[in-house]
């Protein structure tokens, strides 16, 4: 009878440890990761015309707001946006210190801000337009921007 109680006892540990596997085959965690890509903005040195692409994975880990705008913040450090609310398909965002976009990038730096955010703000499910509030300056003033807003410059 012991000999019994002992198989049973080994078996059910024997299962018991191999319960912890998944019936789900093993995948690799690349495979159920959408790759998330950013948008820079650039000036052709041919043409002068604005050229905004999109570039290899490497920008923000998710597409929210927030992820979004920690991306473009650390990739412009003077310029800092400041996430205010969605409503419908308009993302609202303020720069609290516009000095450096307003009044030391020169004219085409703003451009090039604008398009870049622009760009990968919209990549966010749902947004379309983006609302800038900060304070004017002699190259850049609040406005609500979309892709569009980007053809032929």
């Amino acid at each position: 009878m012991k000999k019994y109680l002992s198989a049973i006892l080994i078996l059910s540990l024997f299962i018991a440890c191999g319960s912890n596997k998944s019936d789900k085959p093993a995948t690799d965690e690349t495979d159920t990761v959408a790759i998330i890509y950013s948008w820079e903005a650039t000036l052709n040195d041919t043409t002068g015309k604005l050229e905004v692409n999109k570039k290899e994975p490497g920008g923000p880990d998710s597409l929210t707001p927030s992820t979004v705008i920690a991306y473009l913040n650390k990739k412009n450090p003077a310029v800092q946006l400041q996430f205010i609310k969605i409503s419908g398909d308009t993302l609202y965002v303020s720069i609290p210190d516009a000095n450096y976009l307003t009044q030391q990038m020169g004219s085409t730096g703003p451009v090039l801000f604008f398009a870049e955010s622009v760009y990968n703000l919209t990549e966010i499910p749902g947004i379309r337009y983006v609302k800038y509030t900060f304070e004017e300056g002699d190259h850049a003033q609040p406005d609500v921007l979309n892709r569009d807003s980007f053809k032929d410059q």
